[in-house]
């Protein structure tokens, strides 16, 4: 079983020299993303069904772009030590980049932007035109998906034990 604390050994093998996530925690981090984007679809979808069809894919592609734009830059890259997992999967598409990461995610952090705020939108726009239960618990949990559940575990769960928090946008 793996440590979530960083085994320090000298070695040039990654993964066996940091901290390895479990795949438990990253299904834990990926999971309410994965609602976030299928609740945030079916809001959409509720408004007008092309709408939620380019919503879930520009989702899809936010992620590419993420692992594009943003986890190159990440000292988890190429590693088991993301706690979301991008770590291991950007490097199959990507080249690690040279920068600073803190610039770097500030400035390319806008690509997921739509897929909470989008939503948000669609969902005060159907609330307020054609009002119903329903509209109002997926909204609800949308809501409380998007803006207490994900934060709350990239905080208390991924970011945690994280050796790069000190430097990264999303941990503070």
């Amino acid at each position: 079983m793996t440590s979530r604390k960083a085994v320090e050994r000298d070695c040039d093998i990654p993964n066996d020299c940091k901290r390895v996530v479990p795949k438990w925690m990253v299904a834990a981090d990926n999971l309410p993303t994965v609602a976030m984007f299928a609740v945030g679809s079916i809001i959409l979808f509720l408004l007008w069904w092309p709408l939620a069809l380019i919503y879930a894919l520009y989702c899809a592609l936010s992620i590419v772009m993420f692992w594009a734009f943003i986890c190159p830059y990440c000292s988890h890259f190429g590693t088991g030590a993301c706690p979301c997992g991008y770590g291991s999967v950007a490097p199959r598409y990507f080249k690690k980049k040279q920068g600073e990461f803190p610039k770097v995610f500030k400035k390319n952090i806008v690509i997921m932007f739509p897929c909470w705020i989008v939503p948000v939108l669609g969902g005060i726009y159907i609330l307020y035109s054609a009002f119903s239960i329903l509209v109002a618990i997926l909204f609800l949990a949308f809501c409380i998906d998007a803006f207490a559940v994900i934060p709350g575990i990239s905080r208390f769960i991924g970011c945690r034990d994280c050796e790069n928090k000190e430097g990264c946008p999303w941990a503070k």
